[in-house]
C-alpha cells in the first residue's frame, strides 16, 4: 500500500509540475500535498526525493523544498544535451523504420499540422511528444532513450509557461516533422539529423521567448 500511494503521489505532483499548476519556486508544504492527496506523509516523502532526484523539485540551504525555479541558463543546458541525443536517436530510427513506421510518423506530422491550424495547444503537445517516442522507440536505443525521458520531463514545464502563438508559428513555417520524415523515407540519416537539429533549434528559441516572458510577468505582478 505504501509504495502504491508513493507511486500515485509521485505521478499526481509530477503532472502537476509539468502542467504548471505547480508553479516555479512555489514553496513544496507537506501538510498541504498530504490532505490534498488523502496519503500519509510518509510516501510523499518518499515521491518528493525522488522528485528531488529529477530535478523538478529542489532543497533550500535551509532544507525546505520548493518546486525547481527555472532559468534561461537550465533551459539552454537541456535543449543543448536533447539536441545531440535527438540526431543519435534520429540517425538510428532511419536505419531501423519500416514504409509502416514512416507512414506512422507521417500521420503524426499531419495531425501536429492540424493542430497547428487550429491553435490546439494541447493536441500540438500530444501529438508532438508521440512524433519523437515514436523516433526514440525506433532507434533501439535504449540508454538515449532513458535519458531524454528525463530531460524531456523539464523541458515540458517551459511549454506550459507561456500561451504563445509564436510557438506554433515557429514550428509551422519550418514544416519540420515532416521534413524529418522525407528525410527518414529517403533513408538520408544525415539529413534526418540535420533537420531534427534546426527543429531542437527552434524549440530552444521559443522556450526562451517563454522564459523571457515569464519573468517580465513576475515583475509587473511585484
Amino acid at each position: 500500500m505504501r509504495n502504491t500511494a508513493q507511486e500515485f503521489a509521485y505521478c499526481e505532483i509530477k503532472k502537476r509540475i509539468i502542467d504548471g499548476k505547480l508553479v516555479p519556486a512555489q514553496p513544496v508544504v507537506e501538510e498541504e500535498i498530504s490532505a490534498r492527496l488523502e496519503i500519509s506523509r510518509t510516501p510523499l516523502r518518499a515521491a518528493l526525493q525522488r522528485l528531488e532526484h529529477e530535478k523538478l523539485v529542489e532543497r533550500l540551504e535551509n532544507g525546505r523544498l520548493r518546486i525547481a525555479d527555472i532559468s534561461a541558463k537550465e533551459v539552454k543546458e537541456l535543449f543543448t544535451v536533447r539536441c545531440k541525443l535527438e540526431e543519435i536517436a534520429v540517425f538510428e530510427a532511419t536505419a531501423h523504420a519500416t514504409e509502416e513506421d514512416l507512414a506512422e510518423l507521417a500521420g503524426l506530422a499531419d495531425k501536429i499540422r492540424a493542430a497547428l491550424e487550429s491553435g490546439n495547444l494541447d493536441d500540438i503537445l500530444e501529438y508532438g511528444s508521440r512524433f519523437h517516442t515514436a523516433i526514440y522507440r525506433l532507434s533501439r536505443n535504449e540508454t538515449v532513450t532513458d535519458f531524454l525521458s528525463l530531460i524531456n520531463d523539464r523541458i515540458r514545464r517551459y511549454r506550459r509557461l507561456v500561451p504563445n502563438h509564436r510557438l506554433e508559428r515557429a514550428i509551422a513555417e519550418g514544416e519540420e516533422h515532416g521534413q524529418i520524415v522525407r528525410c527518414m523515407a529517403e533513408r538520408d540519416a544525415e539529413g534526418a539529423g540535420t533537420a531534427m537539429k534546426q527543429h531542437i533549434e527552434n524549440s530552444l528559441k521559443t522556450a526562451l521567448e517563454a522564459v523571457e516572458q515569464y519573468e517580465r510577468n513576475k515583475q509587473e505582478v511585484w
